[in-house]
């Protein structure tokens, strides 16, 4: 399902396009219209809350949005939840809503359109194609291009959760879910009552996100998050359930057998897949589709399981994502921020990290290790991605100056609680949730038209948690406890889930979890395609530096055949040959036009 709007009703569609034409929009499909006197209303995906709004069963999710619109306006668009994306015009303005996790249409924009896609954004009259060359450099240091920015110059996306309002020929947006003001907080209640009321929250989300259907999908990892999903389901649903789990050939830390153990407990029809590496092939598919450049460990297995799913389509499928991020991670590293921030010793350890941060240590060994998790510690609003460092980049772009370093926000220090919270609201739920986890979750559902609901991203979820204490989504005796690594992430949903779940998965030490890159790249015949591809592509020799390009893949070439090379020195290198095949593809299709 595809759009294209216009801010102006001066300027032309595509003539290619032979869609359901409005005066200002088009579409292929839409879920529901509404148009009355004075508004109408294009709406794109599901309301999960609409009777608790309008305490209607007949109105289309669009006719809702107009009845809230006419009665106040924009202003109660916030306590929607749901997955979607809705166009409002009226008489003087336009607005545009995305859901607050961004899970159904993106929207891209410049001064005269809007649309669900760059690609019909330069099918319009006059659009110049030319890359954003800071938001390029920014998504090989962190793996994507965040908002508002895109890959296209004068072209801007809408996040996750925002509304953009153009009203006299000027356009701005609002964020309707603000998480600068939300400070620990204690709770009278006890362990029992909140576990409880998160467990009752739980069900309602799952309720509300298959309504009445009969086929329904679950996706399955083996851990926690997935399994409590099932459980809950299980606790109101007795039909059919398909199951999807995804594996990797050759992985010792496969999660498989778990996923294999909750099936078999809880009566699912299970289906899995196991990665070999070759998926890679698929890659100029999904960089058509997703249209700015992207790269995450866990795309092609979103990508696989979606494909898995075949023809024979649940009506819903339930995915764990996002879980971790709504109670809070890395509490050892915002532990160990906060200490050496606290005892004034962070100069040193920066002092070291820049000593590190230079190309001579860029190598598998101590000091690489040294700087990896000093990268994690010191920068910790910066989020969990694996791009190339700044010391690389310097000598791979041919514009150094694209470079951005440092962190903008300021840590919040006047508590660990504090700190905690500022990392889950502005790192976890802005940054990663919103535009890396459940974007290419909800992405590559939308490639293989598969529906996906998230039930832990529920609007009643996020709030209780709001009003959780910190000592409940990270449990530790104290903030040195935590920073020795000596803590129980997602407290809460483990003290209500564990005796629900099969043992095997509540006493396994997590091991797995992580997509092993390199197994993309081990292929020496795929590896040279791919290189041979990079190196021939127009961006080396208008972007990046051919020559770094050049001894960054031979360097790989090298280490793909030295034994022991510590995990994640592994990783993050294979990441980056993901971030410039990545790059180079996008290029060849964007700026290029060759589709070939």
């Amino acid at each position: 399902m595809m759009f294209i709007g216009k801010f102006k009703n001066d300027k032309p569609f595509p003539d290619k396009l032979a869609w359901n034409r409005g005066d200002q929009i088009t579409y292929d499909q839409v879920s529901s219209v509404c148009v009355n006197d004075r508004t109408k209303v294009y709406f794109w995906g599901v309301l999960y809350n609409r009777k608790s709004e309008m305490n209607v069963e007949n109105l289309s999710d669009a006719a809702i949005i107009a009845e809230m619109y006419e009665r106040s306006g924009d202003s109660g668009f916030s306590y929607l939840d749901g997955s979607f994306t809705f166009v409002v015009f009226d008489s003087e303005q336009i607005i545009i809503v995305r859901d607050h996790h961004g899970t159904n249409k993106p929207v891209y924009y410049n001064n005269f359109f809007f649309a669900s896609s760059l690609a019909l954004l330069q099918k319009t009259d006059g659009f110049i194609t030319e890359p954003d060359c800071q938001a390029l450099a920014d998504f090989l240091s962190i793996g994507y291009i965040s908002t508002p920015s895109s890959s296209l110059k004068d072209v801007n996306k809408l996040g996750a959760g925002e509304m953009l309002v153009y009203w006299n020929g000027q356009s701005i947006t609002r964020q309707p879910y603000p998480t600068d003001y939300i400070l620990p907080v204690q709770n009278d209640k006890s362990l029992d009552e909140l576990a409880e009321q998160y467990g009752t929250l739980h069900i309602e989300a799952i309720k509300k996100r298959i309504g009445k259907n009969s086929n329904i999908g679950i996706l399955l990892s083996g851990g926690y998050d997935s399994g409590c999903n099932l459980v809950a389901l299980r606790k109101i649903y007795s039909g059919n359930i398909h199951s999807y789990s995804i594996g990797f050939k050759g992985d010792t830390w496969t999660e498989l057998p778990l996923a294999r153990c909750m099936s078999e407990t809880f009566g699912t029809i299970h289906t899995e897949y196991e990665i070999d590496g070759s998926e890679i092939t698929a890659l100029p598919d999904i960089v058509d589709f997703l249209g700015d450049p992207f790269v995450e460990g866990g795309l092609m297995v979103n990508y696989t399981v979606m494909k898995l799913i075949g023809h024979n389509k649940p009506d819903v499928i339930l995915g764990g994502d996002g879980s971790d991020q709504y109670f809070g991670t890395s509490g050892r590293e915002i532990a160990l921020h906060y200490l050496i921030s606290k005892y004034k010793v962070a100069p040193v350890f920066g002092l070291i990290y820049r000593l590190l941060s230079q190309p001579g240590f860029d190598k598998n060994n101590s000091l690489y290790r040294i700087r990896f998790h000093l990268d994690k510690i010191l920068s910790i609003l910066k989020g969990d991605l694996f791009g190339f460092p700044d010391f690389h980049l310097k000598t791979m772009l041919q514009d150094r100056s694209l470079i951005r370093s440092g962190e903008r926000m300021t840590s919040d220090l006047r508590s660990f609680e504090h700190l905690y919270l500022q990392h889950a609201y502005k790192t976890d739920v802005e940054k990663i949730i919103n535009q890396v986890i459940l974007f290419k979750a909800s992405r590559m559902a939308d490639m293989f038209d598969n529906s996906m609901a998230f039930p832990y991203m529920d609007s009643d979820i996020y709030n209780f948690l709001q009003q959780l204490p910190v000592y409940y989504k990270c449990k530790g005796r104290n903030v040195i406890d935590i920073a020795k690594g000596h803590a129980t992430a997602k407290y809460l949903l483990k003290y209500h889930y564990k005796q629900m779940l099969p043992e095997v998965i509540t006493s396994k030490k997590k091991q797995g979890g992580f997509a092993p890159m390199p197994l993309f790249f081990k292929n020496d015949k795929q590896r040279a395609r791919i290189a041979d591809f990079i190196m021939a592509s127009s961006v080396t020799r208008d972007f990046l530096k051919r020559d770094a390009v050049d001894r960054f893949i031979k360097q790989y070439d090298q280490d793909v055949n030295e034994n022991g090379n510590w995990f994640w020195y592994k990783q993050s290198k294979a990441i980056q040959y993901f971030n410039l095949y990545t790059l180079a593809l996008w290029w060849e299709r964007f700026i290029e036009q060759n589709h070939n």
